[in-house]
């Protein structure tokens, strides 16, 4: 006996309206119309992204739309689709907005996770895509944000800190800190 799994996914389900808008407030108007014009064979999977993509992820609140795009770029270059890396900085500059300094952050991480080589495509394609949008880069530089990692590290690294080593003996553990013992 078959099974019967319910509607079909291109049905009215209670999540396609959802689905939809999200789809719409996330890539845009244009990105959507060009994705919906599908064929009988594509619309089902059209259908599909509404109902379950986009209404039962990015349409929960759960998580912002921010770190989803941010959380998508991630994964996107981790596998290698830069082409679907691409769309999505697209939409984190243009739509979702998360901060620069973020996405520089997220770039430089994928970079040290995903390889120095996906790292350097990553960074170019936001190097096009931030001139092409002619997104104001001067944010990094204001109260020093562009500097201030560098800086914090060489104020951290002259600054005397007291160090903590707890040593393992058959006695039990010894703390030692700043070169007295303690028990």
């Amino acid at each position: 006996m078959k099974a019967d799994f319910g509607a079909p996914t291109n049905a009215n389900t209670p999540h396609a309206k959802l689905g939809h808008e999200t789809r719409l407030t996330v890539v845009g108007g244009a990105y959507v119309k060009t994705a919906l014009q599908s064929t009988p064979f594509d619309a089902e999977w059209q259908a599909y992204l509404n109902n379950q993509l986009w209404a039962r992820t990015w349409a929960r609140g759960i998580i912002s739309h921010q770190e989803y795009s941010l959380i998508n770029m991630a994964m996107l270059a981790g596998l290698g689709r830069m082409e679907e890396f691409e769309l999505h900085f697209k939409i984190a500059i243009t739509r979702t907005k998360p901060p620069l300094n973020k996405i520089r952050e997220l770039l430089l991480h994928i970079g040290m996770y995903c390889g120095i080589p996906v790292g350097r495509d990553c960074f170019v394609i936001a190097r096009r895509l931030l001139k092409e949008h002619k997104i104001d880069l001067s944010v990094l530089e204001e109260k020093g944000e562009g500097k201030k990692f560098v800086g914090d590290m060489v104020k951290a690294a002259a600054k005397p800190r007291k160090a903590s080593l707890h040593v393992a003996t058959k006695a039990g553990t010894k703390k030692k800190s700043s070169g007295k013992t303690s028990k």
